[in-house]
């Protein structure tokens, strides 16, 4: 299996413009900009409990071309349903889902992260029961929708689905019609048999890899070059790689 998700990240890049400095020599006018690393994370469902950053791409943003470079990337390594791929796990941000359509179609099951799907439905049941006077109905619904992924099987979490909608689909409009959209993706892990449900239905490993990572380039505020994150990513890789390795 495969996560996929994003982080941000800063560099320094060259204006166009020279300055001088205090001593008059003409220097290279630099700015901010923001960039993401694309990170794709696989894991072996053997039993091993190996994990690896199979790739990542330094990119300006999330969209479908970014995407497809690493997906093409992977296909022309072998990353394939026919060498043990099964699933794509991704949070429904920015065009990967149409990269995934382009370079796998429909010959992998591809998973929508289920903690990214609660968090928007917690964000819209924020609007539709605001102030502390709906504490108590927020918790209810959020309650409610998370036992929806505990179901034992996905006719059962769509029979979960309909009483939830049921019960509060007057009350929280917004929150129901997430919760709602693509909701068949957020439970295509039911047809992944023999895998722990914890492990393929959330991007989670791969968020806290990404948490990892962004702690240790914090500490270089912002990178001096794309060349300079380049190489502070791989060896933060290798360093992960190591250390997994060794626990595995």
């Amino acid at each position: 299996m495969i996560q996929f998700d994003g982080m941000w990240l800063r560099l320094q890049v060259p204006t166009g413009t020279m300055k001088a400095d205090r001593r008059r020599r003409r220097r290279q006018q630099r700015k901010g900009k923001r960039m993401v690393l694309l990170v794709a994370l696989g894991l072996w469902t053997d039993g091993s409990g190996r994990r690896e950053i199979l790739d990542w791409e330094l990119a300006e943003g999330e969209t479908q071309p970014d995407w497809q470079r690493l997906l093409d990337r992977l296909w022309e390594r072998g990353v394939r349903p026919e060498a043990g791929l099964q699933a794509v796990i991704r949070d429904g941000k920015g065009e990967l889902g149409a990269a995934v359509a382009q370079v796998y179609g429909t010959r992998v099951i591809e998973q929508r992260c289920v903690f990214h799907k609660l968090r928007n439905v917690a964000d819209k049941a924020r609007e539709d029961l605001s102030g502390e006077a709906h504490r108590e109905p927020r918790e209810q619904l959020l309650e409610q929708a998370s036992a929806i992924y505990q179901a034992e099987t996905p006719a059962q979490a769509r029979e979960r689905l309909s009483s939830f909608v049921n019960t509060w689909g007057e009350q929280a409009p917004k929150a129901v019609a997430t919760l709602q959209r693509n909701f068949e993706q957020t439970i295509a892990f039911y047809a992944l048999a023999g895998i722990a449900h914890e492990l393929v239905r959330t991007t989670s490993l791969l968020e806290r890899t990404n948490r990892e990572l962004r702690r240790k380039f914090r500490q270089a505020c912002c990178f001096s070059s794309r060349r300079g994150a380049e190489v502070a990513i791989y060896l933060q890789v290798q360093q992960l790689h190591a250390r997994w390795t060794k626990t595995s």
